[in-house]
């Protein structure tokens, strides 16, 4: 329940959608529950006048049968197209808010998290809303008023006949609802063993040149086929548990026509029952199952869909561990004056990384961090930009404590060149726009001067049109060292960014 309390905000802007589906539903409701009576009526006309070819109250019942089955067309078509421009928006919308979630978390969460596993959670499980918006909604609508309109109608018919009748859905309906859990639990399983896949493949092509050049491709295989064999088996389970309820609901279905056609046999032959009566009551049992069938038939789906649907919820639910505080200082050009008071950093309690630093860096003084790996240097600088908190002490910029000034203007005065850098799908120009795609192309190329990269830049193909592939996988290690510096004069801050 918390999952689709979760959904209801995104399906309110959308709720006209959903009011026209119910109504296109209702529609469909009253003409699948006509369309029985009418056929049964055939009954008694051909009763009363046996010998007349065509009578008409043939001609009308006709009419009226392919009036309903036009009106009843109209309204699936409604429900479906409209349900689904709902269900894709909602899913747009559920997409942008997880990524969203995933832009406010801070590199300790991504540092325990697979970039593979992550995307599945945005397209993936996203799209696995969409069912549940689009057929569930609407499968559910149009079963439970079909279902409801039935039993009316056969209690109406033939009170004793219709309790008769619908006794087998009462053990049916149970066993389906027993094992919804045992589904629930197989299809969360299948989710996270395709996100777990997802991420292991994300890192074997990431790493695909180091796989090659150790030899370790049957290696890398294994662990894939590990994977996808589990992923198979939890599958494979899952269809077992669905393919269950299909023979449950048939043998409802017969037991219950079964019944019928002994009780209602004899009502007729003893003159309680008229033919046509009992012909309506056994279209209409028939049709009292058949929103059990649909229920089946998107059972899978929605499984799916309640399995993607928790997972983006334990997205949304996620809370960064560096936010910005309510009333956060709107910084301006800083001068970038830098004290450390009593530091100290730890990725876990047990493992200390910084203890007790105190530190001061003038406005423009040059610091250099010098020590063996592993030492903190990277975190030192990581605390800066606030990609981490510390447990103690505080870092003032300019006077005032970081973690009272508003992030995205702390971020503006900053400019990092990591060792590992990291170029984005595109072409040169767009790479160097990063940091600010306000930039001129006249800046842009100025910024790649200074960078001392304008001269490669000239020789690539298209020069700063060059696409440069992923991760810049078309440059020198050099050459991707020099774009990323040429990026950073860009993003600046040289006004009040309010």
């Amino acid at each position: 329940m918390t999952a689709f309390r979760t959904l209801l905000p995104f399906l309110q802007p959308y709720r006209w959608h959903m009011a026209l589906v119910l109504a296109s539903n209702l529609l469909v409701m009253t003409t699948s529950l006509l369309a029985p009576w009418l056929i049964s009526s055939i009954v008694g006309v051909v009763r009363v006048a046996p010998d007349q070819a065509l009578s008409n109250g043939v001609l009308v019942i006709a009419a009226a049968l392919a009036s309903a089955y036009a009106l009843r067309g109209l309204g699936l078509y409604i429900t479906v197209y409209v349900s689904h421009i709902a269900a894709w928006r909602v899913c747009h919308d559920l997409r942008l808010a997880v990524y969203t979630q995933l832009q406010r978390m801070s590199p300790r969460f991504f540092a325990s998290r697979q970039t593979g596993e992550l995307a599945s959670r945005v397209l993936k499980d996203t799209d696995h809303v969409e069912p549940i918006v689009a057929d569930v909604v609407h499968e559910f609508l149009a079963s439970a008023l079909i279902t409801l309109g039935t039993v009316v109608v056969l209690l109406t018919l033939n009170p004793i006949l219709a309790l008769v009748g619908l006794l087998p859905a009462i053990p049916a309906t149970w066993l389906v609802w027993r094992d919804r859990h045992r589904m629930m639990a197989a299809f969360d399983a299948e989710e996270r063993s395709g996100g777990q896949l997802s991420g292991l493949i994300h890192d074997q092509i990431g790493g695909i040149r180091e796989i090659q050049i150790f030899n370790r491709e049957h290696l890398a295989l294994e662990r894939v086929r590990a994977v996808s064999h589990q992923l198979a088996h939890q599958q494979i389970g899952a269809r077992r548990l669905m393919a269950a309820l299909q023979p449950v609901v048939e043998g409802a279905t017969g037991a219950s026509i079964v019944l019928v056609v002994l009780l209602g046999g004899w009502l007729a032959q003893t003159g309680q029952l008229t033919v046509e009566t009992l012909v309506a009551f056994i279209l209409y049992l028939i049709g009292f199952y058949q929103p059990l069938y649909m229920l089946v038939g998107v059972s899978e789906a929605l499984q799916r869909g309640l399995a993607g649907l928790r997972r983006v919820d334990e997205m949304l639910q996620l809370e960064p561990d560096v936010v910005d505080s309510p009333d956060g200082v709107v910084l301006g050009r800083a001068n970038g004056a830098i004290t450390f008071k009593g530091i100290s950093f730890a990725y876990r309690d047990d493992l200390p990384v910084l203890q007790r630093i105190d530190l001061q860096i003038a406005a423009g003084q040059t610091v250099a961090l010098v020590g063996p790996t592993g030492a903190g240097k990277s975190t030192f600088a990581g605390l800066i930009p606030r990609f981490y908190d510390s447990q103690a002490g505080q870092i003032l910029l300019d006077g005032v404590d970081l973690r009272q000034i508003r992030l995205d203007t702390l971020r503006r005065n900053i400019s990092m060149v990591t060792q590992d850098v990291f170029l984005f799908n595109g072409t040169v120009q767009e790479n160097i726009r990063f940091g600010n795609p306000d930039a001129t192309d006249a800046e842009v190329v100025a910024a790649a001067q200074a960078a001392n990269a304008h001269e490669f830049i000239q020789h690539l193909p298209q020069g700063y049109a060059t696409e440069i592939g992923e991760r810049g996988v078309r440059l020198s290690g050099g050459q991707k060292q020099r774009l990323s510096i040429a990026r950073h004069p860009q993003g600046r801050a040289d006004s009040d960014p309010r």
